[in-house]
């Protein structure tokens, strides 16, 4: 019986990890599990609708808002657990990126990283985030999320605190990456903004003077490693938390589900330190 190397098989069992795979129904309502939210239809520069929940604080009234980003696997329904994390402390915001959930049709390749169309999206929802709720906010993002986190929050004065959770450095180091693979993953090979490519913003000064960012990595992430992460922290060392926090993971699932209680005290450490 013929057997795939080792890498080889890591790999394409990794390569679902990194697709996107979009769906268009939601599992789940929040008032499933009973929580308050509003719904909202946010209109993107180039016209496609996005949709976004706004989940208020738990308990005591709080101005401090956290703008998410998920990483392009189903739809923001799915993250409903996180979310519940975050209003413990602050006002949440989650949307869904075209072609998911019930934001606008748009074809996506499953053999796709990330589109360029992306970063149209989160500069809407940072607009509707300043003008519905309040001028500067955090953000944070996982996967895809996270990079689109990072590049775009980097050039945006709204954004007072990014955590990145696994973001990618470029879309050139992307490819590089993505050749050597047996089945390779498609990154744009036009049409992404090199200022919001995070390797690249962090060659010049952010948007906003007293911007924070804390990134996080998995142990045994397949594409990213913690040498990759503190590459972006030697570019700017003042405004990158000099601890970047390593979740060890050997099983290579979600960071946040190796321990919830451990993933969100960082980021709540960190929002609010």
């Amino acid at each position: 019986m013929k057997t795939l190397p080792i890498l080889s098989l890591l790999l394409t069992i990794s390569l679902g990890t990194f697709a996107l795979n979009p769906s268009r129904t939601y599992k789940q309502l929040p008032e499933k599990y009973n929580m308050v939210y509003t719904a909202h239809e946010v209109t993107t520069e180039d016209g496609a609708k996005l949709k976004a929940w706004h989940f208020p604080k738990k308990g005591e009234a709080s101005t401090e808002l956290i703008l998410i980003c998920h990483n392009g696997e189903g739809n923001m329904a799915d993250y409903l657990r996180r979310v519940d994390q975050f209003r413990a402390d602050f006002n949440v915001v989650i949307f869904d990126y075209r072609g998911y959930g019930e934001s606008s049709e748009f074809e996506i390749d499953n053999n796709m990283y990330i589109y360029p169309h992306f970063q149209e999206d989160l500069k809407a929802m940072f607009d509707f985030c300043r003008k519905q709720f309040v001028a500067k906010f955090n953000i944070y993002g996982w996967g895809i999320g996270a990079g689109l986190a990072m590049g775009v929050g980097y050039n945006r004065a709204e954004a007072k605190k990014i955590i990145a959770d696994t973001p990618f450095l470029s879309m050139e180091d992307l490819g590089e990456r993505f050749s050597n693979w047996d089945e390779p993953m498609e990154v744009p090979f036009a049409g992404y903004d090199k200022k919001n490519e995070p390797t690249f913003s962090l060659d010049n000064s952010p948007a906003n003077p007293d911007l924070k960012i804390k990134l996080f990595i998995g142990s045994n992430d397949i594409l990213l490693t913690p040498a990759d992460m503190e590459a972006l922290q030697t570019k700017q060392k003042k405004l990158i938390d000099k601890v970047i926090f390593i979740i060890e993971n050997p099983d290579r699932k979600d960071n946040f589900d190796v321990d919830k209680a451990a993933y969100y005290g960082e980021c709540k450490a960190f929002l609010q330190g």
